[in-house]
């Protein structure tokens, strides 16, 4: 077993906070392993370390400091997955509830309340003995191109995923995010046609991006400015849109230029302010840490920061898988469903 790995155990069993991941397309793993139990919290953005952010930007942000972890390197060595021969039951089926949220935000863009909202569910799965090694390696096994991770702190929980999408890159004041919305299941073929509805969906996001990076309010001097075509790109058993948007910024706020973007159109909706609203009081459970941010901030001069897509919570025998979908005036209640249901499968796959 990796050095990684074994103080993994070694800090679950005594209760100790780590996080441990590999970015897309690379095989290095890095860790960061508190020796207490403390909650470390960044407000200023202006720390070195790991951060783990909510969807709720009034919630403060987790941060496990560079300077009081044990960080480790080392390359991911593939082992031979171990399935479990245990079976998985899932206790709740909210579909009629779903369908009925949807419908009722169609509703109110129909009254032009907002143009778009993401609307998530919660599904529990019941299951015994979980062997949080073997789960998290079959993510890093299937999921190459996704950031995947392993997170825990004794007083908040044990989360983990493999998120395709990116919030942002930054670097001596170069940046790169992304837009990504649309969802289709993946059927062998990496040039599907995309619907009305799919990219109707997409191009509120890269309007977005780029109307808050270019909003003289935010603070940012904007130097160079460039967005991609579109294209279609794989996230496990799931294709989306995505465009690359990249630029130079001069003297900026961390922090401020984070919360220029998050939340994002691809987890809240827009106007943000009004869709943020109605998804506080219209979902029937708190979103907590999905759709929020992780990522390494101000290491080596970089930031690096991910959505939390594709992610589970463990607690006990209980895994909360969340997931969720964009919501227009092009949208089918049913089909939204069932877009849920195949964005499901990253996680239960690796259960």
């Amino acid at each position: 077993m990796s050095l990684i790995f074994s103080k993994i155990i070694t800090s679950y069993k005594q209760n100790l906070p780590f996080v441990c991941f590999k970015k897309p397309n690379t095989s290095q793993l890095r860790a960061y392993f508190e020796n207490d139990s403390s909650l470390r919290y960044s407000d200023s953005f202006e720390d070195s370390g790991f951060v783990f952010s909510p969807f709720d930007d009034k919630t403060p942000t987790i941060i496990f400091l560079n300077d009081t972890c044990e960080v480790l390197d080392e390359k991911y060595e593939s082992n031979p997955l171990r399935f479990s021969k245990k079976n998985n039951k899932k206790v709740l089926s909210d579909k009629e509830s779903h369908l009925k949220l949807v419908r009722k935000a169609i509703n109110a863009i129909q009254n032009k309340e907002f143009v778009k909202v993401v609307l998530s569910r919660k599904e529990t799965i019941q299951t015994k003995g979980i062997d949080l090694l073997d789960v998290f390696e079959r993510l890093l096994q299937k999921y190459h191109n996704a950031f995947v991770y392993i997170w825990f702190h004794p007083k908040v929980g044990l989360w983990m995923g493999a998120t395709p999408e990116k919030l942002m890159t930054l670097k001596k004041g170069e940046f790169h995010t992304v837009a990504l919305a649309g969802t289709k299941n993946y059927n062998g073929f990496l040039d599907p046609v995309w619907g009305a509805k799919e990219n109707k969906e997409h191009q509120y996001v890269i309007d977005y991006i780029v109307s808050r990076i270019k909003d003289q309010k935010n603070g940012l001097i904007l130097k160079e400015f460039t967005i991609s075509d579109t294209y279609t790109t794989r996230a496990g058993n799931l294709l989306h849109l995505k465009a690359d948007i990249k630029g130079f910024i001069g003297d900026f706020n961390l922090k401020a230029f984070i919360y220029t973007l998050h939340p994002t159109p691809a987890v809240c909706g827009l106007p943000k302010e009004s869709a943020k609203s109605f998804i506080i009081e219209n979902e029937n459970y708190k979103r907590t840490y999905y759709t929020g941010f992780l990522g390494e901030i101000n290491i080596d001069s970089k930031t690096e920061l991910f959505v939390n897509l594709r992610c589970v919570e463990i607690d006990g025998d209980n895994a909360f898988i969340y997931v969720g979908g964009g919501i227009t005036n092009d949208s089918d209640p049913e089909k939204e469903w069932v877009e849920t249901i195949y964005k499901t499968r990253t996680i239960k796959s690796v259960l």
